[in-house]
């Protein structure tokens, strides 16, 4: 077997979305079992003119310093460095990791390389790959596309790669060669998560381990306790990878890894790389039986790592926040996305009551860990009479509750929702969501303009702890000038500030 074929991973990143992720420390491991020559390059920690956040994006966070654990931020030209890592390594392929936010991204890095590296193998993977595979291999003559799980397909694919076999025909693998778009069906065989290989970050950059959280930075590495989610939300892509699976070969998209196999993993990440923080990787993380949460429990005691995961309010009860404490659970999040009953039943296929989602609320009283909540601005339909009923519903939440913030809906490939803004004509379904560009990344809507959709989800904290008295000046802060830059700087400081 040939030790010497080289693959480069490109992770084009969102400037100081500091998380190692999951899926390359994974595909690093399988290679690397293969005795592959695996290499990588990580944007996220450089301040470049590309690659950058929102604005506003800091404003939903604690404060934090980065200094504290060292962290520091690269100001050399990225696109030089990228250069220059990949004439120093010179790869035989290149496979690139994205998101839809982050494809603009990776596509600016491989476009940006000098002509004799042009014919490199060039394999998208990651969740945009999987619904936005005509996009990518409508801007990449030559290039390939591994849609859906990607484990054993790609370890394929490089195999025929450095062995010189064709690469047309394998599973789960799309590619466009002379103008034509060839796209084989998925593979059959659906991943046993126990018998995936603990996940190895060592190409990363030892600081690239270091996530803020609650104030503090944290060693912190993501962990799958499941893949997939048994809700059907309309915002999320999840659902439609349930269907990939069944329409294409009958598969159950929806697993869950064993708590032997759980116990082993963070064993290892406990001592290889001294984790101070998990971050649960799982859509719904208590979407478990009773039974199946008594065995977490146990478990989990016998590391009692803080660690932060995400859930749905109907799924919390006292005894599981009990437990949840118990395992020293640091913060979690409910999904809430909008307060509005009836909108979110027909618009987001999310039928729990107001109450029932207060009362996931309540549950988590008394305990030590920080329970707060996602509410989602700019959905299709929607409009300012709406985004205030989501308002309202967190002024009603218990005071022990951290401030909720909101994201700007963003019309991701996958997801029910996209389909429906561009039904609807909210939406032109040509564009690639962008991080950096609001055009493609936000929609178009008459009765809910895009200045008034960022100035809520600006403020939107704000609107939680003012007095209704003084909304006036939480409306002036909404305002992307001069004076509304002053209000909202003296309203945070005199309500959100420590």
């Amino acid at each position: 077997m040939r030790s010497d074929y080289k693959i480069l991973f490109l992770y084009p990143n969102i400037q100081q979305c500091a998380m190692m992720p999951y899926s390359i420390g994974l595909m690093t491991a399988l290679l690397k079992r293969e005795e592959f020559n695996v290499g990588l390059f990580d944007c996220t920690f450089y301040l470049d003119d590309i690659g950058t956040n929102y604005e506003h994006f800091q404003n939903s966070l604690r404060q934090f310093d980065w200094n504290e654990r060292g962290v520091h931020f690269k100001e050399n030209s990225m696109r030089e460095d990228w250069i220059r890592k990949v004439e120093e390594f010179a790869p035989n392929m290149i496979a690139v990791s994205v998101v839809e936010s982050t494809y603009s991204l990776g596509r600016q890095m491989i476009e940006c390389l000098p002509k004799e590296w042009k014919d490199t193998v060039v394999l998208w993977g990651g969740v945009f790959a999987t619904f936005g595979v005509e996009k990518i291999l409508g801007e990449g003559e030559g290039e390939y596309v591994s849609r859906g799980e990607g484990e054993l397909s790609i370890v394929e694919f490089c195999k025929r790669a450095r062995d010189g076999e064709r690469l047309d025909d394998v599973p789960n693998i799309w590619t466009r060669q002379g103008g034509k778009l060839i796209g084989n069906q998925m593979r059959s065989e659906m991943v046993n998560l126990d018998n995936l290989p603990f996940a190895d970050y060592s190409l990363f950059d030892d600081q690239a381990i270091y996530r803020p959280m609650q104030g503090r930075m944290w060693r912190t590495v993501g962990l799958e306790t499941q893949r997939g989610c048994p809700y059907t939300c309309t915002y999320c892509n999840t659902p439609s990878q349930h269907k990939l699976a069944k329409d294409e070969f009958g598969g159950n998209f929806f697993r869950k890894k064993s708590m032997k196999r759980l116990h082993q993993e963070i064993s290892y990440y406990q001592k290889k790389y001294a984790i101070e923080l998990i971050y649960m990787l799982t859509d719904t993380f208590l979407a478990v039986s009773s039974k199946e949460f008594d065995e977490l429990l146990e478990m989990y005691t016998d590391f009692r790592i803080p660690f932060w995961m995400n859930t749905r309010s109907e799924t919390m009860t006292k005894d599981r926040a009990k437990g949840l404490d118990k395992m020293n659970m640091l913060r979690m999040s409910f999904g809430i996305e909008h307060g509005n009953p009836d909108y979110r039943k027909n618009m987001l296929k999310r039928r729990v009551t107001n109450e029932v989602m207060i009362d996931g609320f309540r549950a988590c009283a008394d305990r030590n860990f920080v329970a707060t909540g996602n509410c989602i601005v700019g959905m299709p339909e929607e409009n300012r009479d709406l985004a205030f009923d989501t308002i309202s519903f967190c002024r009603e939440l218990p005071e022990f509750v951290e401030q909720t913030g909101a994201f700007v809906f963003a019309p991701f490939h996958g997801t029910e929702l996209r389909n429906i803004a561009v039904r609807k004509g909210y939406y032109d379904d040509s564009l690639i969501c962008e991080i950096d560009n609001l055009e493609s990344s936000m929609l178009d809507q008459p009765q809910f303009p895009r200045a008034e959709v960022l100035g809520l989800a600006k403020t939107f904290g704000l609107y939680q702890v003012v007095p209704k008295s003084e909304w006036h000046w939480v409306q002036a802060a909404e305002n992307e000038t001069k004076e509304g830059k002053k209000i909202f700087d003296q309203l945070v400081a005199q309500y959100l500030g420590d």
